[in-house]
């Protein structure tokens, strides 16, 4: 009895130690029962450590089934472990004094576990062949260098509850059947993406002609934030900039370009121990199968262990809850979510693992379409952090290498198609899709030829897929098609998307002839204790494919319901519609003009509008509506794909034919300028060029940020065109109206000026150029400034921030030294001038017309300056010179200032950021005041000048004609302030003055403010920035109020008692 109250006293002890917090540090437990030998090494052990620990004031004890050499540890909080393969422990904090009968307690508690013999069921990551150590428990280091740096018995714990074992019940029969459920779902589901995703089918209709996925598949372009990722594994390494792990990715990319089949193989190398390894769960979750409100647990049962009788649905959830780091999810096809409108209150667990409602630790990857992007990266759903990922299908080497491995025993077969797909712009274009680049590889397969539509290919395809396995007739597969398309379009135009349907809702032959060919799919699906099949398409495009070609079969047998499905998609907006259209339009002019002229009625449409018209393949101009709306005064291409871009000029080229062949309207000749910005040109822009030629008035092109070649020599290598603006520019020739040109960091090269600058010459109304932004153009210009001198009308010309040498200055001034037009001239952000300008400042002397030069950002030194101005002083109409940012200016001025006195005609001088101290401001500021026609001054941070004011301040007041001066963030004192206020009242012109980001004037205003008053003609004035205080606005605000002309005053970024004014 003596014993059994002394083993109570101990249980109620430690049930009282656990209800404190601040004394509990618990590990999560296994079911390990000591032998005998054990028990002995642990008392011992435990003796030391405790008679150790009563010195400290706490201790802890440790149970294994193993025997370790505990470590003698000091100190509260977890116990590093040294050796716990598939094990975890108990560590007990005990209170001082508190080393008796301890043993007996924990045999107790060994004796509960032993009954759930949990330890032969830990999970363990296949193929790995290392011990698993429990994430909550850091591994000792045992290392000489360990301990000698003190590091190797210090315990670490990961964050709470997402780690492995960290159960909230810490019932260890749960535990146990956690891991079993665990175990079980990983063989589960392992074997089954093994054996699904282990072959190919070639032609996914035949059961037989299939290959092996490491022989066929071939990696797809993947790009982050406009760069390519070397591979999916990538997207799991991504950061924030604090350093944690990004673990939400959203694979955006068009119907067809790989999405699924990406998916797919990550979970098949998941599942073969080659990637992935760092979770013990991967779950591939089809979304089409999916309503807002479904549970998770319930779709991995109905998707991946229908018939799995071995997992325990609770328990499997009960280890994601708790390992979520452990576990990733791969959603594939958020746009084929059943449910359209999202409703957050009745979002199941799938949804809220999206929005990090619920499991947030879980991996998440979630496919698109382009089309739902903005449904799902909300404020309902995905938010920042998450990792955005382009699927951009195929480039061009994937392609090649697809074909050939299509065709690996048909060598002949594999180049065939490569060059047929390389002479066309559109084909090179469809490749890029994985789903479209099989359908080729079909079709060429049986008679070497290729249509040129996407509508087109699919209907080839599916008259192969029919003849492939049937006898049936052209008009006999027409019939079972439309039969399809009537059931799909329905689904599509659901309320609820609907991409599985039961069988009862097609007619029997239909079914099973489309079966047969293997159009649709059947799929026994388990509900329950109930079973029923599923019947889907082979894929979702080929869904919207027969929709399209029934809505097509509907302007003929019902107009008004045709009409009525245009209005639900284009007017409505109420899903992704855009390839229903397109298949609808396919090789049909009626249906392509019906869809045009409902799309005129919908402001921000009328792009997709060329797609639809470049798959009716007519030659007939489409409706005068849309013409109107698309052919303006003014075109703006924002971000179109190259599939947009080149029904465009599809489009201008049957415009040119009609007006030309058959005397129509010339919609062309409206057209006077386009921008085209932030687009993909590469391999299509001799085409849009080529196109663009042919509107008669157009006198404006801008290129702002686009891509005129594919960065890796994707087109060059796959179409043969030329990679450089050899392709292109001649066609500028014919634009004999242009006025204005602009590729504004559009990455020019020099071997594209040699193109592009000889094809300009002959333009006689070219009055503008501009380069601007072309890094690439550095030390090339020997090979194309020369043509320049041709180009009598140009009157600006812009080619700042283009990497330019001294070595190029020496061909380019001399070029523009004749030009008699020439009034504007910017060589700014030209960094590499630096210590050049003897070399060609000389030339400047000829340019008798230029008004404005801009040398900003040069980089320019005072050596720099000692030719520049000069050269400069004889330039009877330049009007604005801007010397920003040079530099290295600072204690150079007496050495080039005083030519600033022979620019008597210039308004607008500005010197910002240029290092300028006191003393080049004494030769400044007296150089400036003889100019008659200065009207603009800018000093801005120059930061040295603080402190100096007395002894160049002055020299305002002769300044009569000043209107604006600028004095940000130069580091003015009040006592500065003192010379520069009184200074500038006489100045009757003087209309804007910006003292902004002079953080010193704070508490000062009462010696400087009251001259305000004297400035009556002062409209702006700005004080942004200073840390005024209260007491300086009490002075300022007084000297400011009587100012006729000062309707506002910027005050604001002061200290926060200062007074509105």
């Amino acid at each position: 009895m003596a014993d059994q109250s002394e083993e109570t006293t101990e249980e109620e002890e430690m049930a009282r130690q656990s209800q404190e917090p601040e004394q509990r540090s618990m590990a999560v437990v296994e079911n390990i029962q000591p032998s005998l030998e054990t028990r002995d090494l642990v008392r011992a052990e435990n003796t030391q450590m405790l008679q150790a620990e009563n010195q400290s004031g706490q201790g802890a004890c440790l149970m294994a089934n193993q025997s370790l050499a505990v470590p003698r540890i000091e100190g509260s909080g977890n116990l590093a472990v040294g050796n716990p393969t598939n094990c975890t422990f108990n560590i007990l904090q005990l209170k001082p004094g508190a080393t008796e009968n301890i043993l007996p307690a924990l045999e107790k508690l060994t004796a509960t576990l032993q009954q759930k013999r949990a330890l032969d069921s830990a999970v363990k990551p296949t193929g790995s062949g290392q011990e698993c150590t429990p994430p909550n428990i850091q591994k000792l280091d045992n290392s000489p260098q360990a301990a000698a740096s003190g590091t190797s018995i210090q315990p670490k714990t990961l964050d709470e509850p997402s780690v492995q074992g960290a159960h909230s019940t810490k019932d260890p029969a749960q535990v146990a059947a956690a891991q079993v459920a665990a175990k079980s779902c990983r063989e589960a589901i392992a074997t089954y993406y093994r054996k699904t995703g282990s072959y190919v089918k070639l032609i996914p209709w035949e059961d037989d002609d299939t290959k092996h996925i490491r022989d066929i598949f071939t990696e797809l372009t993947l790009e982050k934030s406009g760069k390519k990722l070397e591979s999916y594994k990538d997207i799991f390494l991504q950061k924030t900039r604090d350093g944690d792990c990004i673990n939400q990715a959203v694979l955006n990319g068009l119907a067809g370009r790989g999405k699924s089949t990406l998916i797919d193989k990550m979970a098949y190398d998941w599942a073969c121990g080659e990637a992935l390894q760092q979770f013990e769960l991967v779950f591939v979750i089809r979304m089409s199968a999916v309503e807002q409100s479904t549970e998770l647990v319930d779709s991995i049962f109905d998707q991946l262990l229908s018939g799995v009788t071995s997992v325990d649905k609770n328990s499997l959830s009960s280890f994601i809850s708790h390992n979520q780091e452990k576990v990733l999810f791969l959603f594939d096809g958020f746009d084929e979510l059943k449910t359209r409108a999202l409703d957050k209150a009745l979002f199941g667990s799938i949804l809220k693992i999206l929005n990090r409602k619920k499991d947030r630790e879980c991996f998440v990857v979630v496919t698109t379409r382009p089309s739902h992007y903005d449904k799902l990266v909300t404020r309902s759903l995905i938010q920042e952090p998450f990792t955005q990922v382009k699927v951009e299908g195929f480039d061009s080497e994937d392609i090649k290498k697809y074909v050939k491995r299509f065709y690996s025993d048909e060598h002949d077969k594999a180049e065939g198609l490569i060059r047929r797909i390389k002479s066309s712009n559109a084909l090179s274009d469809l490749a890029k899709s994985p789903m479209l680049l099989l359908l080729m590889c079909i079709l060429w397969r049986e008679d070497s030829k290729l249509p040129e539509t996407m509508s087109r290919i699919y209907s080839e395809a599916l008259e192969y897929i029919f003849h492939r396995k049937t006898d049936m007739s052209s008009n006999e597969i027409s019939k079972v098609t439309n039969e399809l398309g009537k059931i799909a379009l329905l689904g599509l135009l659901a309320p609820e998307q609907q991409l599985a349907f039961p069988e009862q809702v097609f007619e029997p032959n239909v079914l099973e002839s489309a079966i047969k060919v293997g159009i649709l799919t059947r799929q026994k699906v388990l509900k329950g204790m109930k079973s029923h099949n599923s019947i889907q398409f082979l894929h979702k495009t080929f869904q919207e494919c027969c929709a399209g070609k029934y809505l097509q079969s509907l302007l003929e047998t019902d107009p008004v319901e045709f009409q009525k499905s245009l209005d639900e998609m284009i007017i409505s907006r109420r899903g992704d519609f855009d390839y229903i259209l397109r298949f609808c339009a396919g090789d049909n002019m009626t249906c392509t003009n019906s869809i045009l002229q409902t799309l005129a009625k919908v402001p921000g449409w009328m792009e997709i509008g060329f797609k639809y018209y470049f798959e009716g393949q007519t030659k007939d101009l489409p409706p005068v509506e849309f013409m109107k709306s698309v052919l303006t005064d003014h075109i703006d291409i924002d971000f179109w794909n190259r599939d947009t871009l080149n029904s465009f000029t599809y489009l201008l080229r049957n415009v040119h034919t009609c007006t030309v062949e058959n005397k129509q309207t010339d919609y062309l000749e409206k057209v006077q300028s386009v921008g085209i910005f932030d687009c993909h040109l590469g391999g299509c822009m001799s085409d849009l060029v080529d196109s663009m030629s042919l509107m008669t008035n157009l006198s404006k092109v801008k290129l702002g940020l686009c891509k005129l070649k594919e960065s890796t020599e994707e087109y060059s290598a796959l179409s043969g065109a030329a990679s450089s603006a050899a392709s292109w520019a001649h066609h500028f020739k014919k634009m004999k109206n242009l006025q204005k040109l602009v590729f504004t960091f559009c990455s020019l090269t020099g071997e594209d000026m040699t193109h592009i600058a000889p094809a300009l010459c002959d333009l006689p109304n070219l009055v503008e150029l501009d380069l601007g932004g072309s890094e690439s153009l550095g030390g090339s210009a020997a090979s194309w400034a020369h043509h320049f001198k041709k180009m009598e009308n140009l009157m600006t010309f812009n080619l700042n921030y283009c990497s330019l040498t001294g070595g190029d200055m020496t061909h380019i001034a001399p070029a523009l030294c004749d030009l008699p037009s020439l009034v504007k001239l910017d060589l700014g952000g030209n960094t590499s001038l630096i210590g050049s300008a003897a070399s060609w400042a000389l030339h400047f002397k000829k340019m008798k017309n230029l008004k404005s030069l801009f040398l900003s950002d040069c980089f320019l030194t005072g050596e720099d300056m000692t030719h520049i101005a000069p050269a400069l002083c004889d330039l009877p109409n330049l009007v604005e010179l801007h010397l920003s940012i040079i530099g290295s200016l600072g204690g150079s001025a007496a050495s080039w200032a005083h030519h600033f006195k022979k620019m008597k005609n210039l308004k607008k001088l500005v010197l910002r950021e240029s290092s300028l101290t006191g003393k080049d401001m004494t030769h400044i500021v007296p150089a400036l005041w003889d100019l008659p026609n200065l009207v603009d001054l800018d000093l801005s941070e120059n930061r040295s000048l603080g402190g100096s004011a007395a002894s160049w301040a002055h020299h305002f007041k002769k300044m009569k004609n000043l209107q604006r001066l600028f004095l940000i963030g130069c580091s003015l004192t009040g006592k500065d302030m003192t010379h520069i206020v009184p200074a500038l009242w006489d100045l009757p012109n003087l209309v804007d003055l910006d003292l902004s980001e002079n953080r010193s004037l704070g508490g000062s205003a009462a010696s400087w403010a009251h001259h305000f008053k004297k400035m009556e003609n002062l409209q702006k004035l700005v004080l942004k920035g200073c840390l005024l205080t209260g007491e300086d606005m009490t002075h300022i605000a007084p000297a400011l109020c009587d100012l006729p002309n000062l309707p506002k005053t910027l005050c604001g970024q002061n200290k926060k008692d200062h007074y509105p004014v």
